[in-house]
């Protein structure tokens, strides 16, 4: 009986192994807390790692940033590009197995439109491009918390359900990259029935239907999250990871000593010396961000009249080494310098957006001695100096990009002051117009436009670039459905702003340095956001 029993607890201890050898996990180390997990408030590369995971739209950007079909099945475009009429696939259900309905993207995003003021950034694209949207924004706006977007009359809006499988939405004007905007954030269908429409401490609570590749299983917002494969995800059999640990970390020197003792296998925001001390093996990954670093100079009304002056502007570009910049912040493995204000990583007419714009030739190249020239035009010297403020955010690189970049402006006879502020309040201020030149800092992995708009009057709160030729090349681009045409428009529109005006000066693009365990493979960049679907753990 003895021998009989040890052979069982055996055997036991056999199938346990197994089972554990079975089941491919990772655990990742994040660099900040989870602000939230509903797709219709989130704007944060952070909550993006979770929900990208849990989450697929009608479509989902691939590793070179093109929309790839995933709930969409197929969909066609009216001959003036307005109304387009998305088909779901059959097999789309939740993980609770309820199909995917049209019905669900209409909940989605009239709950969206209606949220409140929490999420006005979010729905920008919906309100200004949607048909009625705008409108049926406002009126909730108004009516607040008992507007109820089940109820209340939206056939005035561009989002219809057909059939259950039918989704049309109509366009007051062109936006040729919808599609990409449809695979993230604001444009995930969540269920009526487990997401109330004015709040979203539901994303939190583990166990509400989703429709990718993952579910929720546990998850705070200052700790971490847990993910389980879901087995109704009609793209499963394509999912090698079982089970995904996110855990927050904001201290990269905590994660540093983490990645080496083992305790985790991904570091997601290591520390730059940490990182290039595995520069050239198989644990770097330099994950390539569709992101920028610029400075803004007002030239708006709220902003000096030295601003108001292009030649003065382009003298504090020519001022710029790009070169020894990157290299003092830790190299451009890290830090590409970027010549353009579009970052890497965005689509143009055959390729890359910023590479076809270099293609042309680099301009407002490190050239101090013109710098010098324009300012002597302008009546500046070493006896009469520029005196101009540098506004930036007290936090991570910026400190040491501002005392750069006061250094090269002060060979060229410049008289430069510091304003460092938190930065919780920083973009606030910059919204205000309360800034001279000041850092500043995009994401969007879209569209070429995204990064345009920006400089736009209409999406600036208080214009720091007051300029309607500008506005009216964007306006022009909008309405081309040629994408030849359309993407050479932004070109052109580039130019105005960086080279012929100077109203931003680009410095550097952004990339994320990720530490990776040896045996951990396949991880990939999808459109910019980190997707761990096909990793496999040796």
């Amino acid at each position: 009986m003895k021998k009989i029993l040890c052979m069982l607890v055996g055997i036991l201890i056999l199938v346990t192994s197994v089972s554990a050898l079975a089941e491919n996990q990772i655990r990742v180390a994040i660099g900040s807390q989870f602000t939230t997990l509903d797709p219709a408030l989130n704007t944060e590369v952070v909550n993006n790692y979770v929900i990208s995971h849990i989450y697929v739209g009608m479509f989902k950007a691939d590793e070179n940033n093109n929309p790839t079909n995933m709930l969409c099945d197929s969909y066609t475009v009216s001959d003036d590009s307005l109304v387009y009429t998305f088909k779901i696939r059959d097999d789309a259900v939740w993980s609770d197995g309820q199909p995917v309905t049209a019905n669900d993207f209409v909940y989605s995003y009239l709950r969206a439109l209606s949220y409140g003021a929490d999420n006005a950034w979010a729905v920008y694209d919906m309100v200004t491009y949607v048909v009625g949207a705008a409108e049926y924004n406002t009126a909730a706006m108004e009516v607040g918390e008992s507007f109820d977007c089940t109820k209340e009359d939206a056939s005035s809006v561009g989002i219809k359900a057909i059939d259950d499988k039918t989704l049309e939405i109509t366009l007051k004007s062109p936006l040729p990259y919808l599609t990409k905007l449809m695979g993230s954030n604001v444009w995930l269908p969540v269920r009526a029935d487990f997401a109330p429409q004015h709040e979203s401490l539901w994303s939190y609570e583990a166990g509400y239907p989703t429709s990718g590749a993952y579910t929720l299983t546990w998850a705070s917002e200052s700790e971490g999250a847990t993910l389980a494969k879901s087995e109704t995800f009609f793209g499963s059999a394509d999912v090698s990871l079982d089970s995904l640990e996110y855990v927050v970390m904001p201290d990269a020197a905590a994660q540093d000593m983490a990645f080496r003792s083992g305790e985790i296998d991904i570091a997601m925001a290591p520390s730059n010396e940490t990182a290039l001390t595995y520069q050239g093996t198989d644990n770097l990954w330099v994950m390539p961000q569709c992101s920028n670093y610029f400075l803004a100079i007002n030239s708006g009304s709220t902003g000096p009249e030295w601003a108001k002056n292009a030649n003065l502007r382009r003298a504090l570009a020519l001022a710029i080494d790009r070169d020894t910049l990157v290299d003092v912040l830790g190299g451009a493995l890290l830090y590409p310098p970027l010549y353009g204000y579009v970052p890497t990583g965005v689509g143009g007419v055959d390729g890359d957006f910023r590479a076809e714009a270099d293609a042309e030739g680099l301009s407002l190249n490190y050239d101090p001695e013109q710098a010098i020239a324009l300012l002597a035009e302008a009546g500046y010297d070493a006896s009469n100096p520029l005196h101009i403020t540098y506004k930036y955010s007290n936090n991570g690189i910026h400190g040491d990009v501002a005392t750069m970049l006061q250094a090269m402006w002060q060979s060229i006879g410049l008289d430069v002051t510091f304003e460092a502020v938190e930065s919780g309040v920083f973009y606030d201020q910059l919204d205000a117009g309360d800034f001279e030149i000041s850092r500043y800092g995009y994401v969007a992995s879209d569209d070429a436009k995204q990064y345009l708009d920006l400089w736009t009057t209409k999406m600036q709160v208080v214009a720091a670039v007051d300029d309607p030729v500008y506005d009216k090349m964007i306006e022009d681009a909008s309405w081309l459905t040629n994408m030849k045409d359309y993407y050479t428009a932004l070109h052109a529109a580039e130019d105005y702003l960086c080279k012929d005006n100077v109203y931003v000066i680009p410095l550097f693009n952004y990339t994320t340095p990720v530490l990776v365990k040896s045996g951990v493979t396949g991880y990939r960049s999808l459109g910019g956001t980190v997707n761990f679907n096909k990793v496999v753990v040796e």
